[in-house]
């Protein structure tokens, strides 16, 4: 096999899993928000109607009000929480606890080297979403995702990996 064009070691910690993972999951419990949202919406209008047909309280429509942000952050704040650690603490099972693995990018694929299991090999074009933040690279494919920090790279940079998988 030819050298790598860049190279990176992540160690991966609960906080930096957290990281890569806080774009997807904000994604994905941002839709749910809004339609749960709707349904909230729709069911304290339908209330407040009810309740100046009947003569109803105020404070009881203030306080509908306040159920439906709490659901709302409940949604969008502790859910994904708790969704990460529950998800950290199964990736750490199903690694045995070995939480590094080598990242080599090569001219059309790059390979992901865990320090126990098998070796994955993916093609740039099977990669089909990129997010980066502050402290990592996040790289989905069908199969799975290769969370990377940007300070691991030991050959090349960040940038240089960027610029291999948007080249395909």
């Amino acid at each position: 096999m030819t050298e790598p064009l860049v190279s990176n070691h992540t160690e991966i910690t609960q906080e930096l899993f957290r990281e890569g993972a806080k774009a997807q999951l904000n994604q994905k419990y941002n839709r749910m928000a809004a339609k749960v949202a709707l349904a909230l919406l729709a069911a304290l209008a339908v209330l407040a109607v009810v309740m100046v047909l009947l003569s109803g309280g105020v404070l009881s429509l203030a306080f509908e009000g306040v159920i439906f942000a709490l659901v709302l952050g409940w949604i969008r704040i502790a859910l994904p929480r708790t969704e990460c650690k529950r998800a950290y603490r199964a990736f750490e099972s199903r690694c045995g606890g070995f939480t590094g693995r080598e990242v080599s990018f090569y001219e059309d694929h790059l390979l992901v080297e865990p320090e126990m299991g098998e070796s994955v090999s993916v093609a740039y074009e099977d990669i089909t979403d990129v997010q980066e933040t502050q402290h990592t690279l996040t790289l989905t494919y069908e199969g799975g995702t290769v969370l990377l920090d940007k300070e691991g790279f030991s050959q090349g940079s960040a940038a240089e990996a960027r610029a291999l998988l948007s080249a395909q």
